[in-house]
């Protein structure tokens, strides 16, 4: 018997000491994945194609000279001078992208008002605004180029004063105006650094005077006394008190016109700040920084909510019986203001049109994108928490996307779920916008696809059939609860409403756990093509559900929330580390 027991303690022990090593071995593998780099990446170039002038099997067409190709007599006396090859081709893209980088994100200067009477001083000027460090622009090559060509014009030493990036979308309802930049002795010079204009897709600058026609009216109106076409390596100076129009794109073009104003006077004495709303707004990093210390002011914000009075709506999607909740004035009007305002304190960032035909993605052009962490922090995040549990009898649900989407006319919003088949989530949705009435649309639709009819074979991607099951307008203090994965979208609204359609989404996830895996492996997705193979591997497990269960997957918390910090330094690293020194 004791010989028995101990052939059994020894195999007892035997057994321990192989699950000891084989655990042993898998924390080392795991640890070593920690040590070396996620990302693959040779150089820049794997990020970002840079100019090289060697990748074209021809000669690149030679530059002329950079050379006045016009002066045009604008009306009231002033002159404006057209400076054609203002930017040399060997520095155009590098000057586009040095434009660009930095703080890239940009200031909504229609956030304030919606209706065409606002006489506001931004109202129907540029809707995106970003101020330009004037330092950088002035050591650049392309105004050390620049400078002696200005002032031989104008005859006279200029000095800087301020610089602005605008992005202008079709639609955009700009008129003729006079710069708020106005001032004696100033001149503004403006570059066009948008290069895939084609001829039919406008943009072009107007300069406007006052003109009397005594057949239709004896007072006298704007007319257009000139028009300068725009090219990708052109800049006009002007007089800063002239009115002009920035004409917007046509609709035929989907991208954003991006313009940058150089504010200059001749009066060198002159000790003037120039400032406009994009001076005011905290940049990229203050913002992010300042997000999580948001707590209500109220004096009933700890109040308690019968969520049941405040459901109006319940629908269901009919296939898989996945709800959507509507609920309304669960937040006081003083709570949903103090909450925009945090909110629009950052800038948003442009990720531009895709014309992509798979309805893989939302194709918002205009987000801020704010940390999950930091959302932890904030007041709003309990007040959605205890909305969760009344939703869900859970208290476990965990943010893992957090944004404030802006959405204007023009913009092509696409049907997209938020989330695969195989994963149990919900989006919330917060509608921040006052005064959309019916007129102006703005509605979130959900859908759902029908079965191939045949049709599909003939049109190919993007022209999936499919039948709208809710739609639910935006009204102010709106809150929506749903199972992202029902496709839906968010319809923009009428060219009628110039502000944005502002809606704070959250993105929740059933744990920590869960959240932590879909920010993992979506970033990892973002750079799927520098992944190794056995990066890959992992990402389409973390995707299809393989470590969702700690007790069957070998990946632990830790692991996969380390994993995921270092991936977010990783890309971070490279992304800023491509920076244009000169330009």
């Amino acid at each position: 018997m004791s010989y028995l027991l101990n052939q059994r303690l020894s195999a007892g022990i035997v057994i321990f000491l192989c699950l000891t090593s084989v655990i042993s071995n898998q924390q080392n593998k795991f640890a070593k994945l920690l040590q070396r780099p996620i990302i693959q990446v040779k150089n820049a170039e794997d990020v970002r194609t840079a100019y090289d002038p060697n990748q074209f099997d021809f000669e690149p067409i030679k530059q002329a000279p950079m050379q006045i190709s016009k002066v045009l007599n604008i009306g009231d006396g002033n002159k404006a001078w057209v400076i054609d090859n203002a930017v040399a081709f060997k520095d155009f893209m590098q000057f586009k992208e040095h434009v660009r980088s930095g703080d890239t994100d940009f200031t909504f200067a229609h956030q304030n008002f919606s209706k065409l009477n606002n006489q506001s001083w931004n109202a129907q000027s540029a809707p995106w605004i970003r101020e330009m460090n004037l330092t950088t622009f002035r050591e650049s090559k392309v105004w050390k180029r620049l400078q002696p060509f200005v002032e031989e014009i104008l005859g006279k030493k200029v000095n800087l004063q301020y610089s602005e990036i605008d992005f202008i979308r079709c639609l955009d309802p700009m008129k003729p105006m006079t710069s708020p930049f106005c001032g004696a002795n100033k001149y503004i010079l403006s570059f066009f650094v948008t290069d895939t204009f084609k001829l039919n897709s406008y943009g072009q600058l107007s300069f406007y005077a006052m003109s009397r026609n005594p057949n239709m009216s004896n007072n006298s109106q704007l007319e257009v006394t000139e028009t300068v076409h725009p090219h990708g390596f052109r800049a006009t100076l002007w007089p800063a008190c002239h009115t002009v129009l920035f004409r917007a794109p046509s609709v035929n073009f989907f991208q954003h016109l991006m313009l940058l104003h150089v504010v200059m006077t001749t009066d060198l004495n002159s000790d003037e700040v120039v400032t406009s709303p994009a001076s005011f707004a905290s940049n990229k990093i203050t913002a992010m920084q300042e997000f999580g210390n948001f707590k209500f002011l109220n004096e009933d914000r700890n109040r308690v909510i019968d969520y049941g009075k405040h459901l109006t709506r319940t629908l269901y999607d009919g296939t898989k019986n996945r709800p959507i909740y509507i609920f309304d004035d669960l937040f006081t009007l003083n709570e949903l203001i103090q909450w925009r305002s945090h909110l629009c304190k950052a800038n948003a960032h442009l990720n531009g049109f895709d014309a992509e035909p798979s309805e893989s993605h939302d194709n918002v052009q205009w987000m801020k994108s704010l940390s999950p962490e930091k959302f932890l922090r904030t007041s709003m995040w309990p007040r959605l928490q205890s909305f969760m549990k009344y939703v869900d009898n859970s208290s476990n649900w965990f943010p893992y996307d957090v944004a404030l989407n802006y959405i204007r006319a023009a913009d092509h919003t696409r049907i997209h779920p938020d989330a695969r088949n195989n994963e149990e989530e919900f989006t919330l949705l917060l509608y921040l916008s006052e005064g959309l009435t019916p007129n102006e649309y703005g509605e979130t639709a959900w859908v759902v696809m029908k079965k191939d009819d045949g049709v599909l074979g003939y049109i190919g991607r993007g022209g999936e059939v499919y039948e709208t099951i809710a739609a639910v307008a935006p009204k102010f203090g709106r809150l929506v609860a749903f199972r992202n994965n029902i496709e839906h979208s968010a319809h923009p609204p009428s060219s009628l409403y110039l502000g944005g359609r502002f809606s704070f989404a959250v993105k929740v996830a059933k744990n920590r756990r869960l959240a932590y895996i879909k920010r993992l492996y979506e970033l990892m997705s973002d750079w799927s093509d520098q992944l190794s193979s056995q990066m890959q591997i992992l990402m389409r497990q973390l995707m299809y559900g393989k470590h969702d269960n700690p007790l069957i997957s070998k990946l632990s918390d830790d692991f996969i929330e380390q994993l995921f910090q270092k991936l977010t330094k990783e890309s971070s690293d490279i992304e800023e580390g491509y920076v244009v020194t000169q330009f």
